[in-house]
């Protein structure tokens, strides 16, 4: 009786004092205070981010040696950065919001993705201020599978915390199969011709940007090998003078 009222009693206190009542945006731990205010994170969820901080490769963004941009040569990306390595905490946190629909993660993810932006942001407008953000389409199949486009809605997400227009600029015309269990002969390959423009997007972006070239951000969830993004990249460039930049979370 006596340790039950000692309880309510240091309840109340910590009540009026201020006691725990904010969540973190990922494991929902109740804290007093956040580890990370920008991203609302509590102090376990921050130490598990491996952030890329330092690059080993300025083209894609690689916080280790690249091979795959060398032997790739002349690319119409400009350029890759990213916020963190993708490791197995990293991939557990894809995975909750990407397959299990934990949307809550959306907002957490854009944030991510806008410091490593701030983060990288002389890269980012070495031909002046980006114009436009879009994104990398899904097939009519991944869509209907998941409900949603992952990349799409970090697109909005980030745009909105920087400040800049999203257009969607891209479409698939087919479905491909996931491209890290593929040789680089096989990536090539089975992305040929997998995008197709969207023309009414590009005809917008044109008629409302008076500078050229363009200068564009294709957001995406994790660059694996970047085929992907450079196959984007040189549709884009093929309908439209611009110079077309990478920003994904997970490199």
């Amino acid at each position: 009786m006596i340790n039950r009222l000692w309880e309510r009693l240091v309840g109340a206190g910590e009540s009026l004092l201020g006691a725990p009542t904010m969540l973190c945006m990922y494991c929902r731990a109740s804290v007093k205070r956040y580890a990370l205010p920008t991203l609302s994170l509590c102090a376990r969820c921050v130490n598990v981010i491996p952030w890329i901080e330092v690059l080993q490769c300025e083209h894609c963004g690689r916080s280790e040696q690249c091979t795959d941009c060398t032997r790739r040569g002349a690319s119409r990306l400009c350029l890759n950065r990213s916020a963190v390595k993708y490791e197995q905490g990293m991939k557990e946190w894809l995975a909750a919001y990407k397959y299990r629909r934990n949307e809550r993660l959306n907002g957490l993810f854009a944030s991510m993705l806008h410091t490593a932006y701030k983060r990288n942001e002389h890269d980012y407008n070495r031909s002046g201020a980006i114009h436009w953000v879009t994104h990398v389409p899904v097939s009519k199949e991944r869509m209907e599978e998941r409900g949603f486009n992952q990349a799409e809605q970090l697109a909005k997400g980030f745009g909105v915390l920087a400040a800049i227009p999203t257009v969607p600029l891209l479409a698939r015309r087919r479905d491909t199969a996931k491209q890290s269990y593929k040789s680089r002969a096989e990536r090539l390959d089975d992305l040929k011709d997998a995008f197709a423009i969207d023309e009414a997007g590009i005809k917008m972006i044109l008629k409302k940007t008076v500078m050229r070239p363009i200068n564009i951000v294709i957001i995406d969830d994790v660059y694996t090998t970047g085929s992907t993004l450079h196959h984007c990249a040189k549709t884009i460039s093929d309908h439209a003078e611009a110079n077309v930049y990478g920003l994904t979370w997970a490199r």
